[in-house]
C-alpha cells in the first residue's frame, strides 16, 4: 500500500539541511574550531532544551472539548514521544531527559550550565523555534507533518554523523555524546515509525494532503533559516 507520508519523507531527504547543509557538513568533516561549535551549540539549546514541551504542546492539541474514541487512541498514541523526551527514567527506565543530555554535550565542549541557559539567540533561532512550535498547536496533522515527518524521520542520519564527528574531531566522550547517539539509535526512526501511520490515517482529502506538505516545508525552511544564520555568525569577520 502506498503511504503518502512516507512519500514526505523522500522529499525531507532531499532538501533537509541536516543533511545537506554546509554548516553540519563541515562539523561532519571537523572544519570548525571548538570556538565555532560552542557558537553553534548554545544557539540550538533554543530549541533542544525545549523538547519535552514541545511535545506536550502536541498532545494538549489533540482532540477537542469533549474527545471522541478516535482522539483518545490518538493522543495515547503520541504519549511514547513525550515519554521518551522527558526521560525513561519516569516511568522506571534508565535513560534521563533529552534536553538533559544536551546540558552534558553542551558541558563536554566546555560551555557552563549557566551559559546555556542564558543564550542570547538570534533573531533567526527564535523565528525557527516560534514557527516549530506553532505548527504543534496548528492540528496534530500539521505537528506530525512539521515535526516527525520533517525532521525525526530523518534525524537518525544526521545524528550518526553529528555523533561519530564530535567523538573524532572534537573529542567529546562517547558518554557526553549520548545526545546525539540516543536519536541515532533508533529513537527517531520510531518517531517517524508513529508519525507516518498516523499522518495517513488523518489524510482523507487533497485538502489534507496540501496542509501536510506544507506544514513539513514550513519547518525545513524554519531549520534552513536557522541554520543559514548560524553559519554567518561563526564567519570570521572582514
Amino acid at each position: 500500500m502506498s503511504s503518502f507520508a512516507r512519500g514526505l519523507i523522500e522529499e525531507s531527504r532531499t532538501i533537509h539541511p541536516f543533511l545537506h547543509h554546509p554548516l553540519y557538513h563541515d562539523i561532519w568533516a571537523g572544519k570548525l574550531s571548538p570556538d565555532q561549535v560552542r557558537v553553534v551549540v548554545r544557539q540550538q539549546g533554543a530549541f533542544s532544551l525545549d523538547t519535552i514541551r514541545h511535545g506536550a504542546l502536541r498532545l494538549a492539541h489533540a482532540g477537542g472539548t469533549f474527545p471522541t474514541r478516535e482522539e483518545l487512541e490518538l493522543q495515547r498514541a503520541l504519549i511514547p514521544t513525550i515519554v521518551e523526551e522527558a526521560g525513561q527514567d519516569t516511568v522506571g527506565g534508565t535513560q534521563t531527559a533529552h534536553p538533559l543530555l544536551f546540558v552534558r554535550f553542551a558541558g563536554a565542549l566546555g560551555i557552563a550550565e549557566d551559559d546555556l541557559f542564558h543564550t542570547s539567540y538570534l533573531p533567526e533561532i527564535v523565528i525557527e523555534k516560534s514557527e516549530l512550535f506553532a505548527l504543534q498547536v496548528a492540528s496534530t496533522l500539521e505537528a506530525l507533518c512539521g515535526g516527525a515527518i520533517a525532521t525525526e524521520a530523518i534525524n537518525h542520519e544526521h545524528s550518526g554523523r553529528m555523533a561519530e564527528a564530535y567523538q573524532r574531531h572534537y573529542h567529546v566522550s562517547e558518554h557526553d555524546v549520548a545526545f546525539y547517539a540516543v536519536h541515532a539509535g533508533g529513537i527517531e526512526e520510531e518517531h517517524g515509525a508513529r508519525g507516518v501511520e498516523i499522518v495517513d490515517r488523518l489524510i482523507r482529502d487533497d485538502s489534507d494532503r496540501d496542509r501536510a506538505r506544507l506544514a513539513m516545508l514550513r519547518a525545513i525552511a524554519a531549520r534552513r533559516t536557522a541554520a543559514d544564520a548560524m553559519y554567518r555568525a561563526i564567519q570570521p569577520s572582514n
